[in-house]
């Protein structure tokens, strides 16, 4: 301010960039971003030269970091912002900076669901890692690319992006603290450990699944960067979700809300808002948890974020069931199958079909009519397709024992019981998680009404086990 004042404004705007640098070490986000935007404004009393052209992407950069903790991804600040770096980058010919540069356009294009431009983003890098034999490009690229992978329903191939980032992962070379690079959002050790955990599980292999996700908020709370353990929390949270785990969802959200608030992080309320609208509806509270559901997506749809909509839009379909709204479930489904077909989202397509399903079965009153009958059986026989196509056995076990459950109250209890044993018999670990006792529950059922109907007894409607909401295992 000193210099500012006096019109030295070389001097004003190197301090402010040292300052703004200081701030963003203490995770003091807000403070970074008006330092880098107040120095940006000062070099315009620059003339021109190739300092000024390393000053101003210096602070663009630093700009891009602290937007995307305060604004989120998806944010156009954050675009413009890393598209004006770009620009100084090809001008300087700095490749140095090229690396946070485009990190941060792909995370931008993967907020909005623009996955084929984050996924040509990540193929450059992996470009120039092949080319400059780079670990912390290589590290950025196989990140990048394993959750384009992971969204496009590509599991097996995720998994070994993210392997293969964990690899060159080296959390004293790479963390947000110690590496320009990886400023801006979340470590990249914590973002291969998530996603593969999220991977682990759909593939169906529970188990080492949880362990991973362990050691991605283990390694994301030693790092001292609030950001990736809010990160972290979150999508530790929608990990447990999935897996029925409420007490675990609720505890990782609070955590997850009592940063963001701390430090000014916009997106993971938002999104957070959805979870905690799902362990709302876990506790008999239906109406006030999809109340809050709809405010996150409605939230989010308004800074531009469609990235996981179809998950989310499938969580809001789930909770209406709970609720006998099964009309706005089966809207909910009919959006989110389409957001994805347009964005490229795949990962959640499975799941939407058999959640299609049992919506339609439950808009029936009564008995459903054969026509209907047909058609949830077409959902969830297209949900086992898309599973298998996926390999994720995790949503083919789900949409089995939905389709088995349908058979049996048909009489088919032959059919029913080898449907589900077969994909319950492939299962090697996880007995314990929510959808595996369910099945076996089935299973148990299934025995017990085939045996009755050997024996010439009326066999008892199957009912709904203990663990089963509308929508699927709770």
């Amino acid at each position: 301010m000193h210099f500012a004042h006096g019109r030295d404004f070389e001097r004003a705007a190197r301090y402010r960039r040292q300052a703004g640098e200081h701030a963003l070490r203490q995770h003091a986000y807000r403070e970074a971003a008006d330092h880098a935007t107040r120095a940006v404004d000062l070099l315009k009393a620059w003339p021109e030269s190739p300092e000024r052209t390393e000053q101003e992407l210096a602070l663009h950069v630093m700009l891009g970091a602290a937007l995307t903790a305060t604004h989120g991804y998806g944010a156009l600040e954050v675009a413009r912002t890393y598209a004006r770096a770009r620009e100084l980058c090809e001008h300087a010919g700095d490749t140095v900076r090229l690396l946070p540069v485009l990190l941060g356009l792909g995370r931008f294009h993967q907020g909005r669901g623009e996955l084929q431009i984050a996924r040509g983003l990540g193929t450059r890098l992996l470009a120039i890692a092949d080319t400059t034999h780079d670990p912390a490009v290589g590290l950025a690229a196989h990140n990048a690319l394993g959750i384009m992978a992971f969204y496009g329903g590509e599991f097996d191939a995720a998994l070994v992006h993210l392997e293969h980032g964990l690899e060159l992962y080296d959390p004293s070379e790479y963390s947000p603290n110690r590496s320009i690079a990886f400023r801006a959002g979340q470590d990249p050790g914590v973002s291969c450990a998530v996603y593969a955990a999220w991977t682990l599980q759909l593939l169906g292999q529970p188990a080492r699944a949880a362990a991973r996700m362990r050691e991605a908020l283990a390694l994301a709370r030693s790092l001292d960067h609030p950001f990736s353990v809010a990160y972290a929390c979150h999508f530790a949270a929608g990990f447990h979700l999935c897996r029925r785990e409420r007490e675990a969802v609720q505890e990782l959200e609070d955590e997850a809300l009592v940063l963001s608030t701390e430090h000014g992080f916009r997106l993971f309320p938002m999104m957070g808002a959805i979870y905690r609208g799902w362990v709302l509806s876990e506790q008999a509270r239906g109406e006030e948890g999809l109340a809050q559901m709809r405010e996150g997506l409605a939230g989010l749809r308004a800074i531009g974020i469609e990235f996981r909509r179809p998950a989310f839009l499938a969580l809001l379909a789930e909770v209406c069931g709970k609720i006998r709204q099964p009309g706005e479930g089966l809207s909910a489904v009919t959006e989110a199958l389409a957001a994805g077909a347009h964005t490229g989202q795949r990962h959640w397509d499975a799941e939407l079909h058999r959640l299609k399903g049992t919506l339609m079965l439950q808009a029936e009153l009564a008995v459903p009519s054969p026509a209907v009958a047909r058609d949830a059986e077409s959902s969830f026989l297209e949900a086992i397709e898309i599973a298998r196509r996926q390999r994720a056995k995790s949503f083919e076990l789900r949409a089995a024992t939905s389709l088995s459950r349908l058979r049996a109250d048909q009489g088919k209890l032959a059919e029913a019981r080898a449907l589900l044993a077969d994909i319950y018999g492939r299962f090697t670990e996880g007995f314990e998680t929510a959808d595996l006792r369910e099945a076996k529950l089935l299973l148990e059922e299934l025995e017990t009404r085939a045996g009755a109907s050997r024996a010439g007894q009326t066999p008892r409607s199957l009912p709904a086990s203990a663990t089963e909401g509308p929508c699927g295992p709770a």
